[in-house]
């Protein structure tokens, strides 16, 4: 929340989550829209009330002044607010982004100092046999690696005339991926062929592992030898007649056809790991689960198993769905862990939200105020209706009905954040 915004409680957006059919972080995100709006921007809030900004908009904008101190976040909205509707989305918020600029300079340059120190790279969506990269560079190797990028593909044109220039520029990262056969391709691309020289001494001269030219490096050992190692688990299921099903699982990323997992591992090495039978794992006799433990759960989990959570299982917490009493064998086992964030966990320990798990797998969550949701990996959650908590304000309890029922407005939100106070608020 941003300076003057009240605080509520951290697990608000657990509930809240379940209601919308999000993910906590989602939830989390429009109920700090709310709250900020509501209480850092009233004219705005008051706009958006009248229908004179779009809600996306009125959010957007509050979010974006989260940082700045109160008064001035509502002068630069106020200002904003003034001529925003003449404009689209991208050239109102360029605005938007010139008024913060303009009214605190200061502040806005040590959030592009923090900013430059805050990078990252990311992978993820499979989407029908692709991936996205997005990522956040120094302005300077941004520059250089687009450089490289643009340079690799204008090369691989030569041998792709029918590909596009976005198709080109795509396969180049992926060149640039394996160092070494870039490095190849930019070297025989300095030494362009000469119709003098006799085919056997041109080759040589294309050879990499003779090649030093001016781009420095000799190659010496097989280009593919020098491929980065990838660890990655396919997973794949036969029917009950040994036949492979259409789909295959890759672990940290999704489903794809068998047919385009065949054309992608073509010429790839292979290592076949010995299958892991889920149904037959060991129980553990200690409070800390091994590394087979929690490569199994992983195995079993691909999903926090949260309501509608789409977080991965990797360097979350394994907490025991039966608390783990020192002595008793057995307990760390499959059917009684389980793969949390931090939040959801220390959601449970509280006592706030209370979670079964009936069969391996299958988890049945209590909300605070009542719901029960039932979590499966492969089947998803599903709502259970519950019996409303016994002492729940007629007037709360048609909120959350709303809620339920329709997209709800920042104004609803921001009265499910007022209503939902927990025992444990922020601090």
């Amino acid at each position: 929340m941003g300076d003057g915004a009240p605080s509520v409680s951290e697990f608000l957006c657990l509930e809240v989550a379940g209601l919308l059919r999000c993910t906590p972080a989602a939830a989390g995100g429009r109920i700090a829209d709310a709250v900020n709006l509501k209480s850092r921007h009233p004219r705005l809030y008051a706009e958006m009330r009248e229908l004179r900004v779009s809600a996306d908009r009125a959010c957007a904008a509050a979010r974006k002044c989260q940082h700045l101190p109160q008064p001035v976040a509502e002068q630069v909205t106020d200002r904003w607010m003034r001529t925003q509707h003449r404009h689209g989305w991208t050239a109102a918020f360029n605005r938007l982004d010139k008024e913060i600029a303009n009214a605190a300079p200061e502040i806005t340059a040590a959030r592009e100092r923090r900013t430059r120190t805050q990078l990252g790279v990311h992978v993820w969506g499979l989407h029908e046999g692709t991936m996205n990269l997005t990522g956040r560079l120094e302005t300077l190797d941004a520059r250089y690696l687009d450089a490289a990028v643009e340079r690799i593909a204008e090369i691989l044109g030569a041998e792709s005339p029918e590909a596009t220039k976005e198709v080109l520029r795509a396969r180049a990262l992926g060149v640039l991926a394996n160092p070494a056969h870039a490095l190849s391709l930019l070297q025989q691309a300095a030494q362009p062929t000469l119709d003098a020289i006799p085919a056997e001494e041109n080759q040589a001269r294309h050879d990499p592992h003779g090649c030093r030219g001016h781009l420095c490096g000799t190659i010496t050992t097989p280009l593919h030898k020098l491929r980065p190692q990838l660890g990655i688990a396919v997973h794949l299921h036969v029917d009950a007649l040994g036949g492979l099903e259409g789909a295959a699982r890759i672990e940290r990323a999704g489903h794809i056809t068998t047919a385009t997992l065949a054309e992608a591992l073509r010429g790839v090495d292979i290592t076949v790991q010995p299958v892991i039978d889920l149904d037959n794992v060991p129980a553990e006799d200690r409070y800390v689960p091994t590394t087979s433990m929690r490569r199994v759960v992983e195995l079993a989990a691909p999903y926090e198993p949260f309501p509608f959570s789409t977080r991965g299982p990797h360097r979350l917490d394994l907490d025991h769905t039966v608390p783990y009493q020192p002595g008793a064998p057995g307990q760390t086992r499959l059917g009684n862990l389980a793969p949390l964030s931090r939040r959801v966990h220390r959601a449970k320990t509280a006592g706030h939200w209370r979670v079964e798990q009936p069969r391996s797998m299958t988890f049945v969550w209590h909300s605070p105020l009542g719901f029960q949701y039932e979590v499966h990996p492969a089947e998803g959650t599903r709502r259970v209706v519950p019996v409303a908590r016994s002492g729940m304000p007629q007037q709360y309890a048609e909120l959350v009905a709303r809620i339920r029922t329709e997209k709800p407005s920042p104004a609803t939100i921001l009265r499910c954040a007022q209503r939902g106070s927990n025992p444990r608020p922020e601090a």
